[in-house]
């Protein structure tokens, strides 16, 4: 078994770090979605969902975190058990706009308190996370800002 050392490269890289601690942190709540039948591709639909109301599908990949196609098959699979549907825009039918039904709002709310409980459990001896939880939402910020910079620069020198 491989293991992470104290001096290693991996040791000291951020997205290897919070990689890992999301894999460790999520893992209980992936067994709960298992026994769901949801998918992670598909929880996180539900939730932006339940979060964000009707939203179009590109707006919603980019919410949960997935490939536009990958967002397109679980929304498929959302839709056959009756928990999304998606119409039309209205002033483009090329737009396909998304929203939660009423169980698929009930089956958020269940999974929400599940991961919220397992969280708070797994968390318990952590200590007060606040200010971590802060530092990063600033640190995603600052992140995005520079990779929406970054593009329009490299959009206007071609």
């Amino acid at each position: 078994m491989v293991t992470s050392g104290t001096s290693g490269f991996l040791d000291g890289y951020l997205p290897y770090l919070l990689r890992r601690a999301d894999q460790t942190l999520s893992a209980p709540f992936y067994a709960v979605l298992n026994r769901y039948g949801v998918a992670r591709s598909e929880w996180r639909v539900l939730a932006v969902l339940a979060e964000s109301g009707e939203v179009g599908v590109v707006d919603l990949a980019n919410a949960a975190l997935s490939p536009q196609p990958t967002v397109t098959h679980a929304l498929r699979r959302l839709e056959d058990r009756g928990l999304v549907v998606r119409k039309h825009g209205p002033d483009d039918r090329r737009q396909r706009l998304v929203s939660i039904t009423p169980n698929g709002t009930q089956l958020a709310a269940t999974l929400t308190a599940e991961a919220k409980a397992l969280e708070a459990e797994q968390l318990a001896d952590a200590g007060e996370l606040t200010d971590l939880i802060n530092r990063l939402r600033d640190l995603t910020s600052t992140l995005e800002a520079t990779a929406q910079l970054r593009a329009a620069t490299a959009d206007r020198t071609g």
